[in-house]
């Protein structure tokens, strides 16, 4: 309907959890009130891991971090990556809660940076190496100033063309093959240069 959105990343963050030795309880959606999150925080308690998907920003109506500070112990928030930058840690009763971007853009970066990871090492699996092939870029990209860029791409014959239009667009990941990532010290990459993407499963 008009004026809603479209749940993306519970559908994907299930697919990524299971593909990576998780066991899911997919929650129905949680709206933005502080009892409301409360209650789906300590609803889930008995999990070993509780990951929410929006709510962890600095809006009036982002409510997690205050639940996290007032039931427990909040860890970090923020992380200096786009997208991706409104993220949190934290420990509830000794449960770790992650809370997760909002954009599916985001929400899928730091799922791979963070998630995927976090659920291998609990689940006492190896890490996950992923397939990369090096390419060539096939425009000039210029990268974000002061934060670590994870920019999805399209492949075409060796090519690279970024994928990434917003980190709330949809199109950015159904249209990516993978993605490269660009360096904090990284100003530009130019139109021509190899670079290494790392391809999505």
């Amino acid at each position: 309907e008009k004026g809603q959105i479209y749940d993306v990343n519970s559908y994907t963050l299930t697919s990524i959890l299971l593909e990576n030795g998780a066991s899911v309880t997919r929650s129905p959606i949680v709206p933005d009130a502080i009892d409301e999150v409360r209650s789906a925080v300590l609803r889930y308690l008995d999990h070993d891991l509780i990951v929410f998907s929006g709510g962890s920003s600095v809006g009036e109506r982002d409510v997690l971090v205050k639940i996290v500070e007032e039931l427990g112990e909040l860890i970090f928030h923020g992380v200096q990556i786009k997208p991706g930058k409104p993220t949190l840690f934290g420990l509830v009763e000794g449960k770790p809660i992650l809370g997760m971007p909002g954009y599916p853009t985001s929400c899928l970066s730091n799922a791979y940076l963070f998630l995927v990871p976090a659920i291998r090492r609990m689940a006492r699996l190896p890490p996950k190496i992923p397939r990369k092939v090096k390419a060539e870029m096939g425009v000039r990209v210029v990268s974000a100033s002061g934060r670590e860029q994870f920019l999805t791409v399209k492949l075409k014959n060796g090519i690279a063309y970024p994928a990434f239009k917003a980190s709330g667009d949809i199109t950015s990941l159904a249209n990516a093959d993978g993605y490269i990532i660009l360096p904090v010290n990284l100003d530009v990459i130019e139109k021509g240069e190899e670079v290494t993407v790392t391809l999505f499963d």
